[in-house]
């Protein structure tokens, strides 16, 4: 899992030096719809998949998929064409304190406090999905500009998914509508 981590914790921080810049509402009425090999979800309209980077050989479709919002919000979808033994909390506070070491350490003058999580749950399309959630305590010059994380997991027929929802806390009420979306209609096939 090391590739990874490293690659969403990249994105992830690449983003947060511009926090919460013009940030629009979620179009969760207009939805796109993305469907490839064994993944299919929707997104809103005014979202779009920035990359899609394929990692495993050449009979493993694991892969990476960044989606990202108009403004800084992202969700990061890592399949893995394999069943992971990681659990959510594993993975979740392995990045999460990878991306606090990694911010402190690329961003002058910032400061990650401490990390907690707490349980999130999403209605899905074949029941509830439990996740996790953490808010990133992050200080820049001085100013308090939290970070919400939150990170789910499906796992079905020997493949695994994680999936990371990034959005500054400022703008939440504007992209908590495009995590839901693409939560609650994600279906492992």
């Amino acid at each position: 899992m090391p590739f990874m981590n490293k690659t969403i914790l990249s994105s992830l921080i690449a983003l947060l030096p511009f926090f919460s810049a013009c940030e629009k509402m979620a179009d969760v009425g207009s939805p796109s719809i993305y469907s490839k090999g064994s993944l299919s979800f929707s997104y809103p309209g005014n979202w779009y998949v920035e990359s899609e980077e394929k990692f495993g050989g050449p009979n493993d479709d694991s892969s990476l998929i960044s989606l990202q919002s108009p403004g800084n919000a992202n969700v990061m979808i890592c399949f893995y064409d394999f069943e992971d033994d990681e659990t959510l909390m594993e993975f979740a506070t392995e990045l999460s304190r990878d991306m606090a070491s990694e911010i402190e350490d690329t961003i002058p003058l910032s400061k990650v406090g401490k990390i907690e999580f707490s349980k999130v749950t999403r209605e899905g399309v074949s029941g509830p999905i439990e996740g996790l959630s953490n808010k990133i305590p992050l200080v820049f010059l001085g100013q308090k500009v939290p970070q919400v994380l939150e990170y789910f997991t499906l796992k079905k027929q020997s493949k695994t998914v994680f999936i990371v929802c990034q959005s500054s806390e400022e703008d939440l009420e504007k992209t908590e509508p495009a995590f839901k979306q693409i939560v609650e209609t994600f279906e492992l096939k």
